[in-house]
């Protein structure tokens, strides 16, 4: 990173990447989670704690750019695509196997659930797979929030608003939580804000971005300094679990597992195919099908469900 010495970089990344985590488990939320809360009781608080985590991304990760201290980089755009379509449906189906998504899986995994150590192993078959036989992506073009500009501050403003709204809103509607339990609208604040920074700084960070061979401007170091954050939000994940007393080991059964190699499998070929991956959540169209693939899954299946209970 430019202005930045190597092990200080270091210690900062590893540092975001352990608040990262731990933001996660304590946020306990992933798009499955969101999607089921939308089908089952109409609302949509996950949903907006997403909308907050990624205003707070933002409101860190474009001044970072801007700023220039830290060689942050913003990864670029593309154009609306079927690959793109494609991927986000995957990603949704993906995730709905293997019972959450990425960022439930390392919250979840903090918790003690073994089997999800298989994700990675399937997201990696998937990412493989693509890129082997790959389809065209669209041509890439700089961001528009890479510098100041009168959109670019405009844009600011809007996640600025949308973040108080979408903090406001969640903690109205959020019930009192354990004690020692951060409020869903804090952790989606802090997870954003610590994924935005990281995001911006070490796009190579995360295991799923390691993985893909045709991630823009990653930095020349990302291969270890990338291992180290994943051990390092990890960790983060299993202290939060521990302070809330949530840590049990859970012994995988093999249907489980094939489960979330299955399931990672899909959630990688999806991100191959969608530029900026999950984490980024830079194409609102991806996000939204996502959404929407995972909420008429949930559907069908209740649907399929129902039909069988009244066959027997």
């Amino acid at each position: 990173m430019d202005g930045i010495s190597g092990l200080t970089a270091a210690m900062l990344v590893c540092g975001l990447a352990f608040g990262f985590g731990y933001s996660a488990n304590q946020g306990g939320t992933c798009l499955v989670l969101a999607a089921d809360e939308v089908h089952r009781r109409r609302r949509p608080s996950m949903l907006v704690a997403f909308l907050a985590a990624s205003c707070s991304a933002g409101l860190v990760a474009v001044p970072l750019v801007w700023s220039e201290a830290t060689g942050a980089t913003l990864a670029a755009s593309t154009g609306f695509s079927v690959p793109l379509l494609v991927g986000a449906a995957a990603f949704g189906v993906g995730a709905l196997v293997n019972d959450t998504c990425i960022l439930g899986s390392l919250a979840r995994l903090g918790d003690g659930e073994i089997r999800l150590a298989a994700v990675p192993v399937g997201l990696t078959a998937g990412i493989v797979l693509v890129d082997e036989v790959l389809v065209e992506r669209s041509a890439p073009w700089s961001s528009v929030l890479a510098k100041p500009s009168m959109l670019s501050v405009a844009s600011l403003a809007v996640f600025g608003v949308g973040l108080i709204l979408a903090v406001a809103f969640v903690s109205r509607m959020e019930p009192t939580r354990p004690k020692g339990t951060w409020g869903l609208g804090l952790s989606m604040l802090l997870l954003g804000a610590s994924g935005g920074a990281l995001y911006a700084i070490a796009p190579a960070w995360h295991f799923v971005n390691l993985l893909h061979r045709n991630l823009p401007d990653a930095m020349p170091s990302g291969a270890g300094m990338g291992a180290w954050a994943m051990a390092f939000s990890t960790a983060g994940a299993v202290v939060a679990s521990l302070r809330r007393g949530k840590l049990r080991l859970r012994r995988p059964s093999t249907a489980d597992t094939i489960r979330s190699l299955v399931g990672g499998t899909l959630m990688g070929a999806g991100v191959a195919l969608i530029p900026g991956g999950n984490d980024g959540l830079l194409e609102a169209a991806a996000y939204v099908l996502m959404t929407f693939t995972i909420i008429l899954c949930l559907v069908l299946r209740g649907s399929f469900r129902h039909r069988f209970k009244q066959v027997d």
